[in-house]
């Protein structure tokens, strides 16, 4: 179910640091759909390629297919399309965690502790090491410290209520706070990869089991 939301009454920067309630379960989606999903996606693209302050809404809508009246009707004013478009950046990140949960192998840490560093590397950086053209609207507009602490938040969420409790069932967890070290986890590996870009995944990877008393130990399918 996609969660209805009324846009148009936060400034960019209270909707880059909106506390939102916690996810149901791995399947409720919060990303629009159909014509406000459409609206988005354009918006996106061309504030990504023109920048914000040189995109307007008469663009927008010319590019969608839609008329202004239309975008109005669904995010009230131009703050309500940047406010979704920032809910939409929080979706893209929570969604390569459960796409990456879903992917994993039973038992094998250390191929899915591999795998979430790659998928984190990449939400933020391309191939060659280049930050995402998220990270250039988030910078115009002033919230990228107020989006990371909703985003760590919001992916810490997923992490403790959902997946920790599977690992659970067959590790000791070793650790107390687990939310919250979920939390200094995620901001230490993007402080990382801002400090050094270069630094390789085998020490990334080490900071987290370090970090989080992962066992590595692996687990057989008949186990537990």
């Amino acid at each position: 179910m996609t969660m209805v939301h009324d846009y148009g009454k936060m400034t960019p920067l209270q909707a880059a640091g909106c506390v939102r309630e916690r996810r149901r379960d791995l399947k409720e989606s919060r990303r629009l759909t159909d014509t406000p999903g459409a609206i988005v996606a354009t918006a996106r693209k061309l504030f990504e390629l023109r920048g914000v302050r040189a995109t307007s809404i008469a663009v927008i809508a010319k590019e969608a297919n839609v008329t202004r009246e239309l975008i109005y009707y669904h995010f009230a004013n131009r703050n309500g399309l940047i406010e979704a478009v920032l809910d939409d950046y929080v979706e893209d990140l929570v969604e390569s965690v459960i796409v990456w949960n879903e992917e994993r192998v039973f038992g094998d840490t250390l191929g899915s502790l591999r795998k979430c560093i790659r998928t984190f590397r990449y939400s933020l950086y391309d191939g060659a090491g280049r930050p995402r053209p998220m990270i250039g609207v988030l910078e115009e507009l002033g919230v990228r410290d107020a989006f990371d602490v909703r985003a760590t938040r919001e992916t810490a969420d997923c992490l403790a209520n959902h997946i920790a409790k599977e690992y659970a069932a067959y590790h000791r967890v070793e650790i107390e706070l687990l939310h919250e070290m979920f939390c200094v986890a995620i901001f230490g590996l993007v402080g990382l990869v801002k400090m050094n870009p270069r630094i390789e995944d085998d020490v990334l990877m080490k900071v987290i089991e370090q970090t989080l008393r992962l066992d590595m130990a692996p687990i057989e399918k008949g186990e537990g």
